[in-house]
Parts: structure tokens; C-alpha cells; sequence
């Protein structure tokens, strides 16, 4: 691939996580602002830019993990700035997937991704949950899958497997593009396990002392400013979830036990009977 080789050394400039959203850069000094801050579905940090390196980011945000199912590792920093969403790895007969990316990993916790076998395929529901997907690839090499429809947000990554609406990279595990709060917006279900790690196409309230039980459910085109989505979003995430046999729903943030598809769907169901919200709902309410 001759044409590539001239940009090769662009993927190994530093990386620098921003502050305010936790989205990596690699540039050749610290970024003067954040694409992802200044896109409509965020906010710019109001006392000004702030950008860590890797070893500034791991310094000051500690990492976390455990096994929530048997062979779904989460991972997460605590405390931390920024959006700070979880990391899940999904353990297979036919390799390792990792899905979505914590705002920072601590080589500890890629010693532990190492010792659970590596991983062989990467990807990520949309660039709110990248975080530090660029750990991730240097450290393991993983075949890189993420929708085409997303492309542009990845210029930190070097992308080896894209995909325009489905994709299975191992046996069991389907990518499904949504799209709705991103243009390439997706979601990974695992059949086995029948869990559907939904990014940010919803959003739980969780009982308090139980963050495995959610108690709302919402969706949103933006969820920091309130936007719902159109009902032409709606239609289509419906689409995709019907097809999916699913119990479990775990977004970056929320890994509910206790809303599957058919709770997933009154939600939908309830918002095209009338009009499209961001308000969150009541999980009982909806299995009436």
C-alpha cells in the first residue's frame, strides 16, 4: 500500500484525551480545542481547554474492573473528569472483542486484558465511547470495526474492518448499525449471552446502591441537551431491536440486568403513539 506509507508516522504521534469529554487526539502538540466539545451534541468546557497525555490521564484517573457475567469484563476509571464511560471485554472460544473504551486504561489494567487472552477485535458504538480506544489498539494490534458512517471521528485510529449496517466479527457477537444519535451509531448484541450493549442509543436512572438495576429508561439525539430523536430515528432503532432476543441492555455507563427488549420497545412504542421525548420513563410503567 504505497499510498499509505508517507502518513504511517501520523499514528504515532502522542495522543492527548481532552478534559471536558475524554476524546483522543493525536496531534504533535496539545490540541487547541476538542471536535467533539464543539459538536452539537455536547458542550465546550467553560473555564477553557484542558489535554492530558496518556501518562497524565493514568496518573490522575485510576482504573477499575471486574467480571460482571461470566466472561464480560467491565472496566472504568474512578474518579474522573470528562464522560467517563466503561470498557466491556467479551471473552469467546473464538477470541476476545472489546466494546467501547473507558476515558483511560492504567497499565495495570491492560496487564489484565493481557492475561484474559488480549484482545482480537475492537470497536465502539460511537465516538462519545471511543475513549482511549488508542490504548487499546497500540497495546493489542485488534482488527478495528467501526461503522463507515462514522469514519471521520476516527483519525486517532487506524480503522481495519469497516462496515456499512451489520457486521459479525467473531461467531456470536453482531454489530448492528442504529444510527439515530450518530450517523453510525451501533449496537453489539451477544447472543449467547443475550445482552445488548446499546451505547448511548438509551439511558437508565439506576436504584440507588444497585447499579445493576435500572429504574428509567430515555433515549435522546442529545442526551446533555435534552433533544429527543425524530421519529424516523425512532422507526429505525426499532427496527434493529426487534430482531435482537436480548435480556440484559448495558449502555457505557448503566450494565441494567433488569430491561430487555420487550421494556426497550414499549419505550419506542409509547414515543411513536404520541411524540418523541427525552424524558425518562419508569420501567414498571411500561410493563403494564
Amino acid at each position: 500500500m504505497p499510498g499509505y506509507l508517507p502518513f504511517a508516522g501520523a499514528l504515532k504521534l502522542p495522543a492527548y484525551a481532552c478534559d471536558n469529554c475524554g476524546f483522543w487526539q493525536r496531534h504533535f502538540e496539545a490540541p487547541a480545542s476538542c471536535p467533539m466539545c464543539l459538536d452539537a451534541r455536547h458542550v465546550v468546557p467553560q473555564d477553557g481547554w484542558r489535554f492530558r497525555t496518556e501518562r497524565e490521564a493514568q496518573g490522575a484517573f485510576p482504573c477499575h474492573w471486574e467480571e460482571l457475567e461470566s466472561g464480560v469484563w467491565r472496566f472504568w476509571n474512578d474518579p474522573v473528569s470528562g464522560i467517563g464511560p466503561s470498557a466491556y471485554l467479551i471473552r469467546t472460544e473464538h477470541g476476545n472483542m472489546g466494546f467501547e473504551a473507558c476515558p483511560v486504561f492504567s497499565e495495570a489494567a491492560l496487564e489484565q486484558i493481557a492475561r484474559l487472552g488480549g484482545m482480537q477485535v475492537l470497536s465502539s458504538s460511537h465516538p462519545h465511547a471511543y475513549g482511549a480506544l488508542v490504548q487499546l489498539q497500540d497495546r493489542f494490534d485488534p482488527e478495528l470495526c467501526l461503522p463507515a458512517a462514522d469514519f471521520t471521528w476516527s483519525a486517532a485510529l487506524q480503522v481495519s474492518w469497516p462496515y456499512d449496517d451489520f457486521l459479525e466479527p467473531l461467531p456470536g457477537l453482531e454489530l448492528h448499525r442504529t444510527a439515530g444519535h450518530f450517523d453510525g451509531h451501533a449496537v453489539l448484541f451477544d447472543r449467547a449471552r443475550k445482552i445488548c450493549f446499546c451505547g448511548d442509543a438509551l439511558k437508565f436512572e439506576l436504584e440507588p446502591g444497585d447499579f445493576r438495576r435500572a429504574r428509567t429508561i430515555s433515549a435522546h439525539k442529545a442526551f446533555v441537551r435534552g433533544v429527543p430523536l425524530t421519529v424516523a430515528e425512532l422507526r429505525r432503532y426499532r427496527d434493529v431491536f426487534e430482531r435482537l432476543d436480548f435480556t440484559q441492555t448495558w449502555t457505557p455507563f448503566e450494565p441494567a440486568a433488569n430491561c430487555g427488549r420487550a421494556e426497550v420497545l414499549a419505550l419506542i412504542d409509547e414515543m411513536l403513539a404520541t411524540r418523541p421525548h427525552a424524558a425518562p420513563v419508569p420501567l414498571e410503567s411500561l410493563r403494564r
